[in-house]
């Protein structure tokens, strides 16, 4: 509505402009926490963190942005941010978890993330019908990613 698109254009440029964003994160993130490894057992985690804190001002910017092309770059720099998090995520459990345990690890990580990007979804839809603003909602999303940096800080992998 804010940048008067259709659904369907609307969706193409969020999701294309995410997941090409995201491609690209994944193969910086990984790159970088592997660099990073060779200095600490936390290498990993703070890749991840990195690409969490990089969530902060794209959910800001995408709540806030006045023009459509500001818009695209938050998300743009969301998506990165989410390659950052997203390709470290296995490897961090395999830092902190037994070998036999591992599928089942990612299993229940891979359920609790898709669960919650559902009821986050259906909740941004919700409060949109009943007219809470944009900047607002993707507020408190900036406060949920804010949390989520706090408790992926918090993990200690084994010392090998």
């Amino acid at each position: 509505d804010q940048f008067a698109l259709e659904q369907g254009r609307a969706g193409m440029i969020a999701v294309f402009t995410v997941q090409i964003a995201s491609l690209f994160g994944a193969l910086l993130g990984g790159l970088l926490a592997d660099r990073l490894m060779r200095r600490s057992q936390r290498g990993r985690i703070l890749a991840s963190a990195l690409g969490m804190v990089l969530f902060l001002p794209a959910l800001f910017g995408v709540g806030h942005a006045p023009t459509i092309t500001l818009a695209v770059l938050a998300l743009a720099v969301f998506g990165l941010g989410w390659g950052f998090f997203d390709c470290n995520n296995m490897p961090i459990l395999s830092q902190i978890t037994r070998p036999e345990v591992r599928a089942t690890g990612y299993g229940i990580m891979n359920m609790v993330s898709m669960t919650f990007g559902g009821l986050g979804d259906k909740g941004y839809g919700a409060l949109r019908d009943r007219g809470v603003a944009i900047d607002y909602i993707f507020g408190v999303f900036a406060g949920i990613a804010l949390l989520s940096i706090i408790v992926v800080l918090l993990i200690r992998p084994k010392e090998n």
